[in-house]
């Protein structure tokens, strides 16, 4: 597997779950990668699993200088900075009217700001390099499915979607293709305890047609395929794999444990 041998990366989110999936598929095709993640230790243990071409860099993701400085970071070392996978995000699950405003703003912040300056700082640096690249925002079948108790989530993921359309739109004259994946439930180590729970496992197994999780590998298979010259058509879009759970509706998952408990 060589599809991106050469090519200089850049992965947020990446010391576990399917950023970590990301980060090693581009490894095992050629690529160089810069990961970045807050959590350090995870990120060290990742970066040695990974060799020599996995470079470990704390990165907070709502800060902006902290993402213009990896995405520099990695175009400096590696020589060009080719493609941006915007991975890091996270959500609550908190009734509407019970939801915080710093917890709102706090997820806003990671889940679409993150995106947000990784598309912005990732395209200036390939517009300065002359060489194009490409930019994959991490969605979310949130995006499109509204969540029981998942405000702050799907919103911020609706508008990762959109930023996605806009990068294509404003970019692809410069070479620069941005486009998105949108994940159904995968089984992650952050998603491994509250599936766990048999209720909860119920309720999202019940709406997905094949009856079971995505693997983060095949997310990561996606992400190799639109990082490549075979994906040199694919501009805006947002692909979702999510096992046929977009074609029902999303679990309840708060009145549908409510329900499962009494």
């Amino acid at each position: 597997m060589n599809e991106l041998k050469g090519k200089g990366a850049v992965v947020t989110g990446a010391a576990s779950g399917i950023g970590k999936a990301i980060a090693t598929a581009y490894i095992e095709a050629g690529a160089s990668v810069v990961l970045c993640d807050l959590n350090a230790k995870a990120l060290e243990e990742v970066s040695r699993e990974l060799g020599g071409r996995a470079i470990g860099r704390v990165t907070d993701v709502s800060d902006e200088e902290q993402v213009e400085d990896a995405l520099r970071a990695a175009h400096d070392t590696f020589g060009s900075l080719d493609i941006v996978v915007n991975c890091a995000g996270f959500g609550v699950i908190t009734p509407l009217t019970e939801l915080s405003a710093d917890k709102w703003r706090s997820v806003q912040a990671v889940t679409l700001g993150g995106v947000f300056f990784g598309v912005k700082h990732g395209a200036r640096i390939m517009i300065e390099q002359g060489r194009p690249g490409v930019i994959i925002n991490i969605s979310s079948v949130n995006a499109r499915q509204a969540g029981e108790g998942q405000v702050a989530y799907c919103a911020a993921k609706a508008g990762v979607d959109m930023i996605t359309r806009c990068g294509a739109l404003e970019l692809g004259s410069r070479g620069i293709r941005v486009v998105g994946i949108a994940p159904g439930l995968v089984e992650t180590p952050l998603t491994k305890k509250e599936l766990e729970n048999p209720a909860m496992r119920d309720l999202f197994l019940g709406v997905i047609p094949m009856n079971r999780a995505v693997a983060a590998e095949e997310i990561a298979a996606a992400a190799v395929f639109l990082a490549s010259d075979k994906a040199r058509s694919i501009n805006g879009d947002t692909m979702a794999i999510d096992g046929g759970s977009l074609t029902r509706g999303y679990p309840a998952l708060l009145t549908g444990l409510k329900g499962a408990r009494s």
